[in-house]
């Protein structure tokens, strides 16, 4: 990889989304002791009419406009068409994730916008995966694309104790999505 795609401070925007994402899970969590991982969904922080919901919201809006600066970075870091391909899918999920913090809990868009984000995500590790697999960094693309039909999988087959748990275990895939494609781009 050319040195400015290496060394591009873009190139860490992914991992700053997902550490972004994360600390508005905790402070929200902090903030509403009512909420249960094992009984809510997360987007129950942000619902219309939560005290603190608007720390949420903003939280979720500043990731998404932090995983579409990655999506840049990832613009100058292509090696194929299918990569370019995962990376616009990855553009949409960025989008639809400020969509969630624009239309909370309680507005008609919101569920939709929410498992969309959560399905173009996916969609976007399994093509990389794909690729990757394709494009001679085999064990990483293999281990990506089995990540996305972790998600899909556990999504489908369930049963999970809440919407919360499973966003929680998809979140973690995505995070670890993040921090190995430092290695590869």
């Amino acid at each position: 990889m050319p040195f400015v795609k290496r060394f591009s401070p873009l190139r860490y925007f992914g991992v700053c989304a997902a550490a972004s994402g994360w600390a508005t899970i905790l402070i929200s969590m902090s903030l509403n002791p009512w909420f249960s991982i094992a009984r809510n969904a997360l987007s129950d922080m942000g619902a219309i009419g939560v005290k603190y919901a608007w720390v949420f919201n903003s939280g979720l809006i500043i990731s998404g406009a932090l995983a579409l600066l990655y999506f840049a970075y990832l613009l100058l870091a292509l090696r194929s068409r299918l990569e370019l391909l995962a990376s616009s899918i990855m553009l949409l999920a960025s989008i639809h994730l400020i969509l969630i913090g624009l239309f909370p809990e309680g507005t008609y868009p919101h569920f939709f916008v929410s498992m969309e984000f959560f399905i173009l995500m996916g969609v976007s590790m399994l093509l990389f995966g794909v690729a990757f697999t394709r494009g001679g960094a085999r064990r990483y693309g293999i281990c990506f694309a089995a990540m996305a039909v972790a998600g899909f999988l556990a999504a489908i087959l369930g049963p999970w104790p809440s919407t919360g748990s499973l966003e929680v275990f998809e979140i973690s895939l995505m995070t670890a999505w993040v921090f190995l494609m430092l290695r590869l781009v």
